[in-house]
């Protein structure tokens, strides 16, 4: 009976009978020896990482370790769980109960707000938005979704730039278009998240104009599916984002690219790309009703402070609502020209203070879980030393997500990055529990999180 087992782990009596490297690199003569003293235990430890045991030559024989084989298979299970793509636990019943009366709260909320028609309304009404709450489970696990997710992101860049030319050239978008890129989104954000939101990671600061539309796209579709919208109210949201400020485009190049403080002209000059924005969505055919009211007023803010009306609180709508946390969410966390990109926990921290002035604090709080504790592309440290990427949210369990792992206990790169599913309760040889021990600064280590892309 063999077994492999890390060196921290060995004990006298045990019978090695393999090294995780050839004999002749090391200082010892037989191939395969009794451990008879604690010498021979610390040159194992300095030579090797894992030795493979044979308990049926051990002092004792199996029956005397039958302790360790338990342990051994054990871990050896958890391994392969973290080798194997796991999709990610599914809410119990009570969780499940427990979310829809929260979800069911936050939209009889907003609904009690309904206002009638009247001219000081962006659309002429108000949503009520009383769609039938869907609880999603993850159909795929990130490194399956991750190629039809980098598809769906590099049509919707293609459709972004080809967008920004046509409204250069007063051209008239095609809803059409807008459809299909908005519906690839929606797809891959249902089957898993994760994807996605760890692709809006991936840009260089010369990409903010547009990338920014892509971005609050994918985060609109985030928050639509965590408060649990179902497809046909997620293809509006995601339309919207993509629209949210097309408008800009009919600004002066210079009042985009400024790196100083605005005239008060200035900043009224900026405010109307809301109106040109509702203007170019004027020229396109069966643009719904919602898309208009969250272009709008995503700028509106909670205290009644934003603009183009004043809306106060659930008068602004809670999709209205939704697209200026996005939208100030995404902006915060993105390289501009006169500004460094906020880790997702820093915007988070600010938002959560301009909530009740700013943001309505119940979707802040919502939001806030929507984008985890750590976000996806968070660089973190491990209890082990190691470093690694997080690529994907465990609803069930915030701090235990799942990353991949690019740097060993000594920061020197790994040949193959792996993953590791915090949710499986990895351990250390010793039986400590793999735990996250802080989230790094971006760039720590030198690290791009594009030379660590997931094919």
């Amino acid at each position: 009976m063999e077994i492999r087992i890390h060196v921290l782990k060995l004990q006298l009596g045990q019978f090695v009978c393999e090294l995780d490297r050839p004999w002749l690199d090391t200082p010892f003569l037989m191939q395969g020896f009794l451990l008879e003293t604690q010498q021979q235990i610390e040159l194992l430890l300095e030579h090797c990482e894992y030795v493979t045991l044979d308990l049926a030559r051990s002092n004792g024989g199996i029956a005397q370790w039958t302790a360790l084989l338990a342990e051994t298979k054990k871990a050896q299970h958890n391994a392969k769980l973290r080798r194997n793509p796991q999709i990610e636990q599914s809410l119990s019943a009570e969780q499940k109960n427990e979310r829809l009366n929260i979800l069911r709260e936050l939209r009889r909320l907003f609904s009690a707000w309904r206002q009638q028609p009247n001219s000081s309304s962006p659309s002429g009404i108000t949503r009520k938005h009383e769609a039938k709450i869907i609880l999603y489970d993850d159909t795929a696990a990130v490194e399956q979704e991750i190629k039809a997710a980098t598809s769906s992101h590099q049509g919707a860049q293609r459709f972004v730039l080809s967008l920004m030319e046509s409204v250069r050239q007063d051209l008239q978008p095609k809803v059409e278009e807008v459809n299909e890129v908005v519906s690839d989104l929606v797809s891959s954000i249902i089957r898993n998240p994760n994807a996605l939101l760890w692709l809006t990671q991936l840009k260089d600061r010369d990409q903010y104009t547009y990338a920014h539309s892509i971005d609050s796209a994918v985060y609109m579709l985030a928050f639509g599916r965590h408060l649990g919208y179902p497809r046909e109210e997620l293809q509006k949201l995601g339309m919207a984002g993509l629209m949210l400020d097309v408008g800009k485009m009919k600004l002066p190049p210079e009042l985009l690219t400024r790196t100083g403080r605005y005239t008060p002209g200035e900043f009224m000059l900026m405010k109307t790309h809301v109106n040109h924005s509702l203007d170019i969505l004027g020229q396109m055919d069966g643009i719904p009703i919602d898309v208009f009211d969250m272009v709008a007023r995503h700028h509106e803010r909670y205290d009644g402070s934003g603009y183009p009306l004043g809306l106060k609180a659930e008068r602004i709508g809670i999709f209205g609502s939704m697209a200026g946390i996005v939208d100030c969410f995404t902006a915060l966390t993105s390289d501009r020209s006169y500004s460094n990109a906020k880790s997702a926990h820093e915007a988070l921290q600010l938002m959560y203070k301009w909530s009740e002035r700013y943001f309505h604090p119940a979707l802040i709080e919502q939001f806030s879980q929507c984008v985890g504790i750590f976000h996806v592309g968070t660089l973190v440290e491990l209890s082990t030393g190691e470093v690694g990427i997080v690529i994907g949210q465990n609803r069930v369990r915030r701090l235990k997500p799942k990353l991949l792992i690019i740097l060993g206990p000594d920061k020197h790169p790994y040949a193959r990055p792996h993953t590791l599913d915090l949710i499986s309760n990895p351990s250390l040889p010793s039986g400590l529990p793999i735990s996250i021990r802080c989230e790094l600064p971006r760039g720590s280590h030198n690290i791009d999180p594009r030379e660590f892309f997931l094919e």
